[in-house]
């Protein structure tokens, strides 16, 4: 007998191979990690962002997280027990007398960090399927369903898998052209200790329920539920801990859901609730979402996932040619076959660019946690990196897309984490490690709240992490112009960060030219411990600005805080220096202390004001006029290389370079760095891992694929917030089209200010058609030679 194992495989209503799809024709398994056929690099995810899964029915939970104060009674996030802050007048006199010194005293420790962690696998299992034919799994990406079929014995089978948003489940419905055979349905998960995870089965239903530590203090809670629905009218019956389904004579399908939660609770992450995180039981919940779901036809359950899902996925299209014929070709195959030294394939990077919206969509959703280091999907108690929140890219590199292409409400968990989760305790670690006010958070987060320093300095040192998260703030409420989202919740994050820089800041006693700089600072992983990092800079540059733009309509009424932020972005450094070779410099010491000499490492942090920011880029007028900037970038760029280097060959360092060439309008630049990407990094399934093709799964390069690519559709910049009122400000449409897009399309492209556009261009990639709809403020649309195709 086959054992079936999905929770993320679908089927045959959406036959065939739509343009728009992965597919394969031969099953996904799991093997060794470094192995080609490893799960994550075969298998096709579905989630709706509190759940999450893979084939062979690898199934997560958005808070099922090791750790926290459910692993220790006395964790405190990494905040010390007493203040630090008396170690700040040393380190910063020691900084501006020698220009680089330590952080030492203030770094802390990641005891009881944890990592987020699978729940198991849901095991189905198909009586006599044996030998089986004409096999084919398909992920449509329009309608976010996974499709198996295949033959057996004559008879034609189907799984289809999705996990919906509206009836919070993940549903599993198996068709056959005959009778069904028996199936069996069981949880397993063999990586955890069985004293910590019950099984049990009852009449229509099997349950797992488990906790991440027996304690004390007792471990996180976890439950699940799969349930045979009523309308499968299919008798059962308990075999230990798994469920027999036989279905009647005539009868050809099933349908089982599966719902599943944990105890954690995000408002229970303050002071007034000792940081428990502590919620209800989960029980309660998972029985009442099951049921519910399980009184429902399959055909209503669908209906509803796909109108749901359909609506986010069809706000925005990019049209790209398929001259190659490529949507015949298995997915696979498409990415092994591609390279970085042919033309491309425009089909493919299409159909990445779309899946790379999938997996927005079924990862963060408004009730969520944020994607994380691997969007929902692990298959393991210890993924790389706890499978986190990494700060100083990767989470701002999972959102690149979001705003731009209709997906701004798939940030609403991004932002109540901030609010629920970084600000209560981040508030305490400003107090506590510099003496300041507001709050700040730093390189790695989990979900308890972890807002201090880990151990290593040239990694953990990194407190501008919350100043470059506001420009997410900012750019959700400039695209959509949420006046009543901005005054609840996105002005009051800014401001808490504003006023943590305020406190912060120091008159540069190195150069003693007047300006405020960040010291201590480290740019991130790379460089010494020094003072006035140009990316801390543009970061604080930008958020100072973002404050002043955003008062009025927040109806701030705090003239005080507004007036210390003019004075202070009026005195700030604002990070753009020039190194004796050309390059833009990393940081503000004189190039004779040999740190900004030509480097090729993986980040790009001195250029965050260029893209994804716009210190430089906008509000210095770097893209349209500043020739200086432009050719300071461009040599960094050329500096930095193609992202293969000695320190990693990660696939979001290469798809960041691409964005920081297209924002040059340098399209043949731009186009490598995007193929480049994709030859190194992604595998069969279209997910890109962090050391060329091998594991670890890291799920950036995906959605930053997204963003470059966007990047070489448009450029959107802010005007300063003392522009005149009546400016008119420039998008440009098309900056980087590769000619190989010939005669390619966009529809829905938000631009700032509510509106959107529609756009077509040339066999050259030139903009030359456009409408737009909603905007809320005056714009002049313009293609890359500067011809305006429509004015807003």
């Amino acid at each position: 007998m086959m054992t079936l194992l999905q929770a993320l495989v679908a089927s045959s209503t959406f036959a065939g191979v739509a343009g728009r799809s992965l597919w394969s024709t031969k099953p996904a398994t799991h093997a060794w990690r470094k192995s080609d056929d490893y799960l994550l690099k075969n298998a096709y995810p579905v989630g709706n962002g509190k759940l999450g899964g893979v084939e062979k029915a690898v199934l997560n939970i958005d808070s099922l997280w090791s750790g926290g104060p459910f692993q220790s009674e006395d964790y405190n996030g990494g905040n010390p027990d007493e203040p630090k802050y008396w170690a700040l007048p040393d380190i910063r006199a020691e900084i501006f007398s020698n220009g680089t010194g330590s952080v030492a005293p203030l770094l802390g420790s990641g005891d009881a960090y944890g990592a987020y962690q699978t729940l198991g696998n849901l095991t189905v299992s198909i009586e006599g399927v044996q030998d089986y034919k004409n096999y084919k799994r398909v992920l449509d990406l329009e309608t976010g369903v996974h499709t198996s079929t295949y033959e057996v014995d004559g008879a034609e089978l189907s799984t289809v898998v999705f996990c919906t948003y509206p009836d919070e489940v993940c549903v599993y419905h198996i068709s056959s052209s005959e009778t069904l055979p028996e199936i069996t349905v069981s949880y397993e998960n063999v990586l955890v200790d069985e004293d910590l995870y019950d099984k049990s089965c009852e009449e229509g239903l099997v349950r797992v329920k488990g906790k991440t530590q027996a304690g004390p203090p007792e471990g996180l809670k976890y439950d699940a539920i799969a349930r045979v629905t009523k309308c499968s009218g299919a008798k059962t019956e308990c075999d230990g801990s798994s469920l027999r389904v036989q279905a009647p004579q005539g009868q050809r399908s099933i349908t089982i859901v599966h719902g599943a939660d944990t105890n954690f609770d995000q408002t229970k992450g303050n002071a007034e609730n000792d940081y428990s995180f502590k919620g209800q039981d989960p029980a309660e919940y998972v029985e009442r979402v099951t049921k519910n779901a399980a009184a429902k036809s399959y055909k209503r359950l669908l209906q509803s996932h796909t109108d749901d899902y359909g609506c986010l996925e069809s706000a925005f299209t990019l049209d790209l040619p398929d001259p190659n014929g490529s949507a015949n070709v298995e997915t696979a195959e498409l990415i092994a076959g591609y390279t970085a030294e042919s033309a491309g394939d425009p089909f493919l990077e299409a159909l990445l660019f779309d899946y790379s919206r999938h997996l927005l969509i079924t990862s963060s959703r408004p009730g969520s946690l944020p994607a994380n280091l691997q969007g929902r999907w692990t298959e393991e108690l210890w993924p790389a990196w706890s499978a986190d929140y990494h700060a100083n890219i990767n989470l701002q590199m999972n959102y690149w897309a979001a705003d731009q292409t209709g997906l701004s409400e798939t940030q609403d968990g991004l932002w109540d984490y901030m609010e629920l989760n970084w600000a209560p305790r981040g508030s305490e670690t400003a107090e506590l490690l510099y003496g300041g006010e507001g709050w700040v958070v730093h390189n790695e987060m989990n979900i308890w709240g972890f807002t201090a320093m880990k151990e290593g300095e040239s990694w953990a040192h990194y407190p501008a992490s919350a100043a470059w998260m506001m420009q997410h703030v900012w750019d959700n409420f400039d695209y959509t112009r949420d006046v009543a989202w901005f005054k609840r919740q996105g002005y009051p994050l800014i401001k808490g960060v504003g006023r943590f820089w305020l406190s912060q800041l120091q008159e540069d006693g190195f150069f003693e030219d007047g300006t405020l700089v960040v010291n201590p600072c480290s740019s991130p992983e790379h460089g010494p411990t020094t003072f006035g990092c140009a990316h801390y800079q543009q970061e604080i540059h930008r958020t100072f600005d973002t404050v002043l733009s955003g008062a009025s309509f927040a109806e701030e009424d705090d003239e005080d805080f507004l007036e210390q932020v003019r004075d202070a972005l009026g005195k700030l450094d604002k990070g753009f220096h020039v190194t004796e070779w050309g390059g833009v410099k990393e940081w503000k010491l004189p190039d004779s202390y040999g740190y900004d000499e030509k480097s090729d490492h993986r980040h790009l942090s001195h250029l965050t004001g260029w893209h994804p920011g716009y210190s430089l880029s906008s509000y210095h007028s770097g893209y349209g006029t500043n020739e200086t900037i432009q050719d300071a970038v461009r040599e960094t760029l050329i500096a930095r290389g193609d992202g293969n280097a000695g320190d990693a060959n990660a696939g979001w360092a290469k798809v960041w370079r691409a964005a920081c060439w297209a924002r040059l309008n340098d399209t043949e630049q731009a186009h490598f760095h995007l193929r480049y990407a994709i030859q190194e990094n992604f595998v069969g399934n279209g997910f890109s891992m962090y050391s060329g093709q091998y594991e670890p799964f890291q799920i950036d390069a995906n959605f930053g694929l997204g963003g470059a690519v966007l990047s070489m559709l448009v450029v959107d910049l802010p005007l300063a917030h003392d522009a005149p009122v009546d400016a008119v400000r420039t998008v440009v449409l098309g900056p980087a089209i590769p000619a190989a897009w010939r005669d390619g399309s966009v529809k829905g492209l938000r631009v700032r200010g509510g509106g959107t556009v529609d756009f077509s261009w040339d066999d050259e990639g030139v903009v030359d058609k456009a409408s737009v709809e909603g905007l809320k403020s005056k714009v002049r649309f313009v293609n890359v030679k500067g011809e305006v195709v429509v004015k807003g």
